[in-house]
């Protein structure tokens, strides 16, 4: 699992008294996204914790963040407030009344670490450098300040930071470029050329002068000793990638005081008792571990942000289920450790959120090869739906779901148990991902670069003999390369929405509940609406038109969704694959000049020869361009040579870069289009790929 931090700095987040920050903390913070999130990052080591799940008081982007050192608060630029803003120790975000304000927002800043002013930076003759005064004292407290224009001070930075030694700021290009910026009058010179190259959406310094940048779309720190002279960049650690991002920290702290244990812990929800605090499961690292590798932390990382849940690496691969878990059946494991001890496992079966004495499945099984298989049993009357299963591996025997161990590992896994009589099938597989992908020009080709939505989703539906029981849909939105503000629905094809079990369905974006109805109202048809504007939760980023489709424009997922829908009673129905995923044009907002006016909910793309929604505005069909639909003929969504609008690729495919159509980056791709299929069906195989044309992120 990954390693985090111990956050001690941030006790105070529920506290109703906003104060400074205690001390002077040492980690670097990384403030990034559209609804804003905090991180605390090690710059070290590259561990990483949330320090605040969502900054209150501001739902919209900060940047330009800096920490001052005298009055411990951290400060930043609000877009939501247009002005300046204090973030207190709790991340309430206070905004602050500024004079001679432009007409902009700043997302390169920093603060000066001894002088009490606060520096933030934009290009352009309009824009450029300016100072404001934190000092209350001082006659020009909270005035603007503009120190050079934005053209003399032309740079393509992301991010600046001032060094505590020499009092200048300095900042990396996107193309590695290393200046030192004056900023009493705002000249500035270039030192290196790094030899690196991206988005520098973070920088900090240690009181030594060393210049630490974080690489947006790969999460690379790298250090320059810009106080030796030597200006090489040597990569110090791997941190979280990022996007709409900035940095901070104390730059008087060093950056070793960050403590950094070799424990392992647990990743389930905390109410299994997983975080120090709750007595979590943990083990001293050694040589004695499960699966392939483990590695250690100085706290949790309880789920949601365990390591599946942050793409980060994943040491959780000892215990693998070679079946399903059902009710009343006996499941078998297969167990890979790195050598002999004692195993012990414990699966939620009331699925209560703590593991109880009764859900206790193995106790003690002596483990002699490196590779086993164990048979579990569970009892009748299992709860069934998911839940959280732990297994403990030890040279002790007698171990508790909680408490400590002198060495082992323990791996926490979210499983789910399957009634009787019930059968579940996945699509793809129950762990892997389809791809699906959108041209938003419809009824025009466009540029068809067939990235405007690229959605990664896994679907599982669970049946009795008279009908389908429940959909599960699982989706991860992997780049919006459109400028036009769409939605994204899925339709369980032949289900009635009156047929769906709403008060015990459950919708959830990057783990937290939605605030509107799942499934659309006012339908006949079951539809549920995944989102209204995908751009109310992923940003295009510094420097960036869209959303990870550009060269260094990548970064983490930023928007995950899980629905589970049960039915009311079995409804007789044949559901398979990933439904019926479609994009619409969001309520009220411009849709191209193809339209007079926005065409809203009523304007669908879905996938080649799929019918729309009852939603559809059927006079749509009727305008001008490449579309050849002919609903007597069965056709939709194609062009007259077979080309769609939308495709699935069966795996996690690789999508073209913005602006190069899909033919170039695949080129059988037409011919399996306008064949229906029967043709380069492995079209998107890397052997027929031109990687000079797809998104690395």
């Amino acid at each position: 699992m990954r390693k985090l931090l111990a956050l001690p700095l941030v006790l105070l987040a529920n506290s109703v008294f906003a104060a400074p920050f205690d001390g002077c903390p040492p980690e670097g913070f990384l403030t990034q996204g559209t609804m804003p999130k905090s991180y605390a990052v090690n710059l070290v080591t590259g561990d990483y914790n949330v320090a605040a799940d969502h900054m209150a008081s501001s739902d919209g982007r900060i940047n330009a963040v800096g920490f001052n050192p005298v009055d411990r608060y951290l400060y930043a630029w609000s877009y939501k407030y247009r002005t300046v803003a204090k973030i207190h120790a709790d991340f309430s975000v206070e905004p602050l009344t500024i004079s001679n304000k432009p007409n902009t927002g700043f997302y390169v800043g920093d603060v000066h670490p001894s002088n009490n002013t606060y520096y933030v930076y934009r290009r352009g003759n309009q824009f450029g450098l300016y100072k404001i005064v934190l000092d209350e004292l001082d006659a020009s407290y909270m005035d603007m300040q503009k120190i050079i224009d934005g053209d003399t001070l032309n740079l393509r930075i992301a991010d600046m930071a001032i060094n505590p030694t020499d009092g200048m700021a300095y900042a990396v290009s996107t193309f590695g470029e290393l200046f030192q910026i004056n900023l009493d009058d705002g000249n500035h010179q270039k030192l290196a050329d790094l030899g690196i190259r991206g988005t520098f959406g973070a920088a900090y310094f240690d009181p030594n002068g060393h210049l630490y940048v974080s690489r947006n779309h790969d999460g690379h720190i790298y250090r320059v000793a810009v106080d030796s002279g030597s200006y090489a960049a040597e990569l110090s650690a791997v941190g979280p990638s990022s996007n709409i991002n900035d940095g901070a920290r104390c730059a008087v702290a060093p950056v070793g005081d960050v403590i950094d244990d070799k424990i392992d812990f647990g990743d389930a929800p905390d109410s299994y008792g997983t975080l120090l605090d709750s007595d979590g499961a943990r083990h001293t690292l050694s040589s004695l571990y499960l699966g392939s590798s483990v590695d250690g932390e100085s706290d949790s990382s309880a789920y949601p942000l365990s390591d599946d849940a942050n793409d980060t690496e994943d040491d959780e691969d000892g215990v693998q289920f070679a079946t399903s878990i059902v009710e009343g059946k006996q499941a078998v494991i297969v167990v890979k450790t790195s050598g002999k001890g004692f195993l012990s496992g414990w699966i939620d079966l009331d699925a209560n959120g703590v593991f109880d004495n009764n859900d206790q499945v193995l106790a003690d099984r002596e483990i002699r090869n490196e590779r086993e298989s164990i048979y579990l049993t569970v009892p009748d009357g299992a709860s069934a739906g998911k839940t959280w299963a732990r297994f403990r591996f030890s040279s002790e025997p007698g171990l508790l779901a909680l408490g400590s161990a002198p060495d082992g590992e323990v791996e926490d896994y979210e499983v789910e148990i399957v009634e009787q009589q019930v059968t579940v099938n996945h699509y793809p597989s129950a762990t892997g991902w389809t791809t699906l992908a959108f041209e938003d020009n419809w009824p025009l080709e466009g540029d068809y670069d067939m990235n405007d939505l690229v959605v990664y989703l896994r679907t599982s539906i669970a049946h009795k003999e008279n009908g389908v029981t429940q959909v599960n849909i699982a989706g991860e939105v992997a780049a919006v390369g459109a400028a036009y503000h769409n939605g994204f629905a899925i339709r369980l094809p032949g289900v009635k929405r009156s047929l769906v079990d709403h008060e015990n369905m459950t919708y959830t974006i990057n783990d937290q509940p939605v605030k509107w109805l799942p499934i659309e109202g006012g339908r006949d048809e079951a539809i549920l609406m995944v989102t209204y504007n995908l751009w109310d939760y992923v940003g295009s980023g510094e420097h960036c038109e869209f959303y990870r489709t550009e060269e260094q424009c990548g970064s983490a997922i930023h928007m995950k969704f899980e629905a589970s829908i049960p039915m009311i009673e079995p409804v007789d129905v044949s559901l398979k694959g990933v439904l019926d995923p479609f994009l619409f044009a969001t309520p009220g907002a411009w849709h191209g000049g193809h339209f007079f006016e926005a065409p809203g909910r009523g304007y669908e793309i879905h996938l080649k020869n799929q019918a729309p929604t009852e939603a559809f505005d059927i006079t749509l069909f009727d305008k001008e361009g490449d579309d050849a639909s002919n609903a007597d003929a069965g056709l939709y969504f194609q062009t007259d040579n077979g080309l769609p609008w939308a495709l699935e690729v069966g795996t996690r495919w690789e999508y073209p870069i913005e602006y190069h159509e899909i033919s170039h980056a695949y080129p059988l791709f037409a011919r399996y289009a306008r064949s229906n299929g029967t043709d380069d069906a492995h079209w998107y195989n890397e052997l027929y790929t031109n990687y000079n044309y797809i998104f690395d992120n």
